[in-house]
């Protein structure tokens, strides 16, 4: 077992030393609403002079106009990521990602300092995928470190999330200056057990924006919460109106909730109590539904909510524009659902950079609190797996073929970026991490272990596609071993490639099936020269 160490600084930035200790934070008091950062959103520090943004970062003519405007209140909004913190970058355009995220924010914040206007940014929740892997602690503590060093005024919870004890844990007024980061809200319809951190902390997230004051809270779906329940992470759950059925009506105050993928009859609910409540904000995560686009709607008492949409896997994030109504009757709100694409890549911004440091520390602590080492593993069956150049002995020109693929570069690759001891990067790079379900692996004693005992196992290899090869090479002669009771296939199954290039981590593999199953097919290695005897080698069977 690989000792685990606290997540340290890598340099002397004041912000990386927000980091948790491997022993986590003890508890501290709750922010006062009306007191620091949590209660008194004053205007980020403008980041040092910089170049305006590339047409490359907002390409859509819209969202330049968008950026043109002065409003008096700017909110960065985001969740969703279920795990989800960067983008796979084996294909193009991929979404998401915490550097774009920073890169964005960095826009928004230049903006309100050129506007005299402020900036505050806030995370709804649902970031963590929460399946209880040990990796999730690490990715708790950096996740957290950016939203602070980023300066985010608050952290709401989702269902997910209160499965990683590390991420709904409050933070003493020691660990750091942002009181709405050191108590993640808990969903306000949610009991949570004894045992569980954010047990004791107020669901209800109070924001004060100028003259404008921010009731928060996260709403998890009922029929989410039940299962939940049914499992034990929870003691409670409460419906839309038991859980808002209480509150007063505050026509001087904005209230904003969100929920990730509610049912119809959930947001029907949630949307009536709101009107009762005031003026008020739905946003709905996970590409259910919800406004991608608003321009200047009115919110007031009486007024139905305004229902805006972020899409999940932290693909887009947004800004809520909010401006006084010239009548002085209440507040106008805009909204514009931003994609996090390639464009926002150019870097080079503060706060593109303080992620770029925590990214590269989380990848050091991932491999060296053992995450890949100590991943669980199941006993082989009748056959192993034995590596590509195993297969070499026979079959050296396609073999010499495929080194040059990128499946034949695939763990090389990860190596270049520092995410070769990174389980959730390497099960796609290597031979024998095999998907059961979306977070589930099977993983074998023969599979990939590592890239310093295993290295002959890095790639997408033959056993990749022809399953583990140790019966084949014990008896290359044997024909029974590829078909249908064998252990070996004659040719990679399309549903077998989909387990990696999957929607998210390979963009255009399902409309391009048919193409990228013909790279793979070995059809420019003559045929004469796909398989060649070693000298030596006995004969077939038809040669005897």
């Amino acid at each position: 077992m690989v000792a685990r160490p606290p997540l340290r600084p890598a340099s002397g930035t004041v912000l990386l030393a927000l980091l948790l200790a491997l022993g986590g934070a003890g508890c501290g008091d709750e922010a006062t609403p009306g007191r620091g950062p949590a209660g008194d959103a004053s205007p980020a520090p403008a980041p040092d002079a910089a170049a305006p943004p590339p047409d490359s970062a907002l390409a859509d003519a819209d969202l330049r106009e968008f950026f043109a405007r002065r409003p008096v209140i700017s909110l960065l909004l985001c969740g969703g990521q279920r795990g989800k913190l960067k983008p796979c970058g084996c294909s193009e355009p991929q979404l998401g990602g915490l550097a774009r995220l920073a890169f964005l924010w960095d826009l928004l914040r230049q903006r309100a300092a050129h506007g005299r206007g402020l900036a505050s940014a806030l995370s709804l929740g649902w970031t963590l995928k929460g399946n209880r892997e040990a990796q999730e602690e690490a990715k708790a503590d950096y996740v957290r470190a950016v939203y602070e060093a980023l300066g985010f005024a608050g952290l709401l919870l989702g269902d997910t999330d209160l499965l990683v004890d590390a991420y709904t844990q409050p933070r003493g007024a020691g660990d750091g200056p942002l009181g709405g980061l050191e108590a993640p809200r808990p969903p306000v319809n949610c009991r949570l057990p004894a045992h569980n951190p954010a047990a004791d902390t107020p669901a209800l997230l109070e924001l004060q924006l100028r003259t404008l004051r921010v009731r928060a809270y996260s709403f998890v779906e009922p029929v989410q919460a039940e299962a939940l329940k049914e499992a034990g992470s929870l003691e409670g759950v409460t419906s839309p109106n038991g859980a808002f059925g209480g509150l007063t009506p505050r026509a001087d105050a904005l209230w904003l909730v969100s929920c990730w993928q509610p049912q119809p009859s959930t947001l029907a609910a949630l949307t009536h109590e709101l009107e009762r409540l005031g003026p008020a904000i739905l946003v709905v995560l996970g590409d259910a539904g919800g406004a991608a686009r608003v321009d200047r709607q009115p919110l007031g008492p009486g007024r139905a909510p305004l229902v805006i949409g972020l899409s999940e896997l932290g693909k887009a994030a947004g800004v809520l524009d909010l401006e006084e109504d010239k009548d002085g009757s209440g507040w106008l709100a805009s909204w514009r659902r931003i994609d996090l694409d390639p464009g926002m890549d150019a870097g080079g911004t503060p706060g593109v950079a303080q992620v770029e440091e925590l990214d590269a520390l989380y990848r050091r602590v991932v491999r060296e609190r053992g995450y890949l080492v100590d991943f669980p593993r199941y006993r082989d069956g009748d056959v192993r797996f034995v590596g590509s150049s195993a297969c070499a002995q026979c079959h050296a020109a396609i073999y010499r073929e495929w080194k040059q693929t990128p499946h034949g570069q695939a763990l090389p690759t990860l190596r270049e970026r520092n995410y070769h001891w990174d389980p959730e990067c390497i099960r796609c790079h290597v031979v024998g991490w095999e998907r059961t379900t979306d977070d589930g692996w099977y993983v074998r004693d023969s599979s990939f272990r590592d890239p310093e005992r295993t290295p002959f196992l890095g790639g997408v290899g033959c056993e990749n596609c022809h399953g583990p090869g140790s019966a084949h090479v014990a008896d290359p002669w044997d024909r029974a071993l590829f078909g249908p009771e064998g252990p070996n296939r004659r040719a990679p199954s399309r549903n077998a490639c989909q387990r990696c290039h999957d929607a998210e981590n390979s963009v255009h593999f399902a409309a391009r099936a048919d193409w990228y199953m013909d790279q793979v097919d070995h059809s420019s290695v003559p045929r004469d020269r796909r398989t060649v005897l070693p000298e030596g080698a006995p004969p077939g069977p038809d040669a005897r």
